[in-house]
């Protein structure tokens, strides 16, 4: 009756509060548990499998999509299933990844021995590490509660969302490990938002305006003002008949300074980056983001035919995907 007396608002704020109190007390668990799962997942030669029952089974079908999406190869089971044909899937370099909160749950149980035939790898994300699925296997993450969020205590909320916030943390911290980055996550959604924008063109993102280009013979404080006005972390050296020479960035430029007191003195020449790299207008924005990370720098000429059509950038790749 008192539960019934009180506003929703009320209500709901009471939920997340137990439910971030569950989520503070999965974080003081993150152990070397975590780390070695994510080592086994990195080093993995066949792909992931995870499996789950009930409101367990949608957070591992999750953990399969997320694994995947990030350069994990992986696949869902549902335990039923897996008991009537479906571990036919399964090979022996698979890494399984059980979710179960009883760690009781009698259709998970029945998988572990025929996987353990397989010599499969076996992580399981459950609230009970004395259950039976946690005694066999390799490598147990915690994910229990002390309160479920559910006002009766019953529904699976709390549980829920810890062993979800824990899968996540495996997933994107292994995908880091690998160095996915967005380029894969372009090739792994090539119909989202963010894998349309970098399979474009670099002519349809690049800058074609306003930008900053200098002749070889100018001053240096000329190229400052410049590279200062259009703020695209480069300057576009050229020549008398307007080829690109040459390139200076604001790297350059805070290191020129160092060497020299008198700007004035320095000529362009003498201090600007010869032969640069740089990319055409008609190939991937993911192949110009690829020559980006490669050389870890932040903006590239483009060039058609030895003439200069714009600058494309790290930041503009960034701001296409948003």
């Amino acid at each position: 009756m008192m539960m019934r007396n009180k506003s929703n608002i009320s209500l709901a704020t009471e939920i997340i509060k137990t439910e971030i109190t569950a989520l503070t007390r999965t974080l003081k668990r993150i152990d070397s548990s975590f780390d070695r799962a994510c080592e086994l997942i990195k080093k993995n030669s066949g792909k992931v499998v995870t499996i789950g029952l009930g409101k367990s089974g949608y957070i591992a079908m999750k953990m399969a999509a997320t694994l995947s999406s990030t350069g994990t190869p992986s696949i869902f089971i549902h335990a039923t299933e897996a008991l009537h044909g479906d571990m036919g899937v399964i090979n022996s370099n698979d890494v399984i990844i059980f979710y179960s909160n009883s760690g009781d749950t009698e259709e998970i149980v029945k998988l572990v021995p025929l996987l353990k035939v397989l010599k499969c790898k076996i992580i399981s994300i459950t609230g009970n590490k004395k259950s039976q699925l946690a005694k066999y296997s390799d490598l147990v993450l915690d994910a229990s509660v002390t309160k479920e969020a559910c006002p009766n205590n019953l529904a699976p909320t709390s549980s829920i969302m810890c062993a979800l916030a824990i899968s996540d943390a495996l997933a994107l911290t292994v995908s880091s490990k690998k160095n996915f980055t967005m380029k894969d996550f372009a090739k792994t959604h090539p119909e989202g938002s963010l894998g349309k924008r970098l399979l474009k063109n670099v002519h349809d993102i690049m800058i074609k305006r306003n930008i900053p280009i200098i002749n070889i013979d100018a001053s240096f404080s000329k190229l400052i003002n410049m590279t200062t006005k259009y703020n695209l972390g480069i300057a576009l050296i050229i020549n008398k008949e307007k080829k690109l020479v040459g390139v200076i960035t604001d790297g350059d430029i805070k290191r020129i300074m160092n060497d020299h007191k008198n700007s004035d003195e320095i000529l362009i020449k003498n201090v600007m980056t010869r032969k640069p790299l740089q990319v055409s207008g008609d190939i991937l924005a993911a192949e110009a983001l690829s020559v980006l990370e490669k050389n870890n720098i932040s903006a590239l000429p483009v060039i058609d035919k030895s003439v200069i059509k714009g600058i494309i950038t790290m930041q503009d790749l960034i701001k296409s995907i948003n």
